[in-house]
């Protein structure tokens, strides 16, 4: 095991283990009284199980995972390139994933190519997260506070769904390993090298079946261990019911298998555990305090037809049709199925439910466009959405014109290709998507004349070879910095109608995402062109999923809803601010490595620390992040910058939650 894998299942370990002893050492200063007597150390228990059992796995994996070589040729290229000056390249631990863990009948073409599988990440930022919502829930004494008033299920609920999921996390990977152990120790010949392993049969079908033989096995395991539990008296997953046992485990299992074949080789396996933790968690609050979050999947399902008939269209060459022009009405025809049925389903099925969960007497679009008139002032939420509005305009129209500049110069374009490791075919001004081809052609320069649209359009362009085109690095991080400014006004002032917006548009990029893969006309194509230009290597799946991640970073803070206006901040400090900085510093004063086997750098973490406190001070002193700590936030800070430093996940996803949990706990 390296370094750095070693420094970050230790400092995650080490948090999930300080937090269990702060809840058993310090739940007699919880004011809640009654929360307080449902309160027992069956949870520390289970959480210094979890903590023994995970550390044999890593350990068991390390040994297993000793040799140092050389990493992915793409990865190897956005290494080199982020090489601080006079550094050394780095080595990563062996890429060979079929060492991993993976969950029962995957194989590792199924994940994002890393040299971590994120199995500590999986198992202990879930549980951190939990344990800082029992934590706030059971520090507030108000029954007025926002943490009271939450129509969910009760906050003990969480952590023990959050151990069961654990379980089954932590079962699938070991019988995944077993399942494969033995089968090479069976078989003598070589294991396959096109990312399959010989354990997982080639057929999808066969696996499937192999998949759902073992999600009833699992559950109807958990259902016996439930009973023997309560008869014996243990507090194994307590406050957990039967139906809730049988829920929790087929539906989390469920949702490992749907996200590892629609997002194809978008996680890794820790990254899929936090995300499909996050589904079944939203699940079992009942959906009503998150329709909006979960209105545009449920559309996506029911009109999947419309989607993958509009894919398969899209994908034919126009040169092999016998009838160009019928596949163009083809498309017109599917698109227009599937905004119709969308239009229906989102103000069918799904108002009618929303009416209910509001008692049956308010209807929900009525009620939603009275909300936004009812804001501290009355122009004050409609003045918001016209900033968010402007703002995104904007940057829209900006970058589509610093992009169209970047396909124009075809010098600058080789050398970022040189830059992240791809090839010319994959980044811009000639690529493939919804089916076609589509050129840039590069424009005569303009000359002067007297029309005044001409001379303006001359200015323009000479303004712009004025401009430096920015890397993909910058380009990346210039909506870390957007979310900023976007965000923070309206998480300082108004987080209720923030947190609304927040599950909104959440929604609207799973419809943009089901536009841009499923080639939906007329926005399929531009949306899938506009957003190749920001892709690296994280983004090697069959869907984009950094602007969610992104969003749900800046989101997530507010969806758990912490009555601390500086806990709602944390995603939007640690993302638009600290993982920004710390990236330009890193890459441009960076010397010093925290292990061979990563490109952070010591200073890039110190700008990561310096930039998030220096800005939560500052919001202290205008009186928008509310009285904390700076001390314990600073020191919370340099946990989180380690973390960020170490880790091999998606920091977008996981740093938030990270440095959400410790603050809370």
């Amino acid at each position: 095991m390296d370094s750095r894998k070693l420094g970050e299942c230790t400092l995650l370990l080490g948090s999930l283990c300080y937090s269990a002893c702060h809840l058993e050492a310090g739940h007699q200063d919880f004011h809640n009284v009654n929360q307080l007597e449902k309160f027992n150390r069956w949870l520390v228990v289970e959480i210094t199980i979890i903590v023994s059992i995970t550390t044999l796995l890593l350990f068991s994996s390390g040994c297993r995972i000793l040799k140092i070589a050389e990493p992915p040729t793409r990865l190897k290229a956005l290494l080199n390139s982020r090489q601080p000056s006079g550094g050394t390249s780095p080595k990563i631990a062996s890429s060979n994933m079929r060492d991993h863990l993976f969950i029962w009948m995957s194989v590792p073409k199924n994940y994002r190519e890393a040299s971590d599988d994120g199995l500590a990440t999986g198992i202990a930022l879930p549980i951190l997260v939990a344990l800082g919502l029992l934590h706030t829930s059971l520090s507030f004494s108000s029954p007025s506070s926002p943490i009271q008033s939450w129509l969910i299920e009760e906050p003990h609920n969480l952590p023990h769904s959050r151990m069961l999921c654990t379980s089954i996390f932590i079962w699938h990977g070991c019988a995944s390993w077993w399942w494969e152990y033995r089968h090479r120790k069976n078989d003598s010949t070589a294991i396959p090298g096109d990312g399959e392993r010989k354990s997982v049969p080639r057929g999808e079908l066969r696996r499937s079946w192999y998949y759902v033989l073992f999600t009833f096995g699992v559950t109807a395991f958990c259902i016996v261990f439930h009973g023997v539990s309560k008869i014996v008296k243990w507090g194994f997953w307590q406050h957990l019911n039967i139906f809730d046992v049988i829920m929790v485990s087929m539906f989390y299992q469920f949702t490992l298998y749907v996200a590892l074949r629609m997002a194809h080789r978008g996680f890794t396996l820790g990254e899929l555990g936090l995300v499909c933790f996050g589904g079944t968690a939203l699940a079992m609050e009942g959906l009503y305090l998150t329709i909006a979050r979960v209105s545009s999947f449920l559309v996506g399902f029911l009109l999947s037809p419309f989607l993958f008939l509009s894919r398969h269209v899209a994908s034919r060459p126009l040169r092999r049709l016998r009838d160009p022009q019928g596949n163009h009405r083809q498309k017109r025809f599917l698109a227009l199925g599937f905004y119709l049925g969308a239009l229906l389903i989102v103000g069918g099925p799904i108002g009618l439910w929303t009416k209910w969960c509001l008692g049956g007497r308010r209807d929900p679009w009525v009620w939603a466009l009275f909300w936004i008139l009812d804001g501290r002032r009355s122009w004050s939420r409609p003045a918001l959405l016209g900033y968010w509005g402007l703002l995104g305009s904007i940057s829209v129209a900006g970058w589509n014109r610093q992009l169209a500049r970047l396909r124009r110069n075809p010098v600058r374009k080789a050398s970022e290709h040189a830059m992240t490791g791809t090839p010319p075919s994959e980044s811009g001004s000639e690529m493939t998507a919804a089916g076609g081809t589509f050129t840039v052609a590069l424009p005569t320069l303009p000359n002067l004349s007297t029309d005044v649209s001409t001379a303006a359009n001359d200015l323009l362009d000479k303004a712009d070879r004025k401009v430096p085109t920015l890397g993909l690095n910058a380009r990346r991080k210039f909506f870390h910095a957007l979310a900023v400014v976007m965000f923070v006004p309206g998480i300082a002032f108004d987080p209720a109608f923030t947190h609304l917006s927040f599950s909104v548009c959440f929604a609207l990029f799973t419809f943009t995402e089901y536009a841009r893969y499923f080639a939906i006309y007329p926005f399929g194509a531009s949306i899938h062109v506009f957003m190749h230009d920001f892709l690296d290597t994280k983004d090697t799946g069959t869907a984009i999923l950094s602007h969610f991640f992104l969003l749900s970073g800046c989101a997530g803070s507010v969806w758990l809803e912490s009555a601390k206006p500086i806990q709602n901040l944390t995603g939007v400090l640690v993302l638009g601010i600290g993982d920004a900085v710390a990236s330009i510093v890193g890459k441009r004063a960076g010397k010093h490595r925290w292990s061979p086997s990563t490109y952070k750098t010591l200073e890039g973490s110190m700008g990561f620390v310096v930039s998030v406190t220096a800005c939560a001070w500052l919001l202290r002193l205008c009186g928008v992040g509310g009285a904390f700590d700076l001390r314990w936030y600073l020191l919370i800070t340099v946990f989180s910058s380690l973390f960020e430093a170490l880790s091999e996940q998606n920091d977008n996803l996981t740093l938030p939650l990270f440095t959400w949990a410790m603050l809370a706990i």
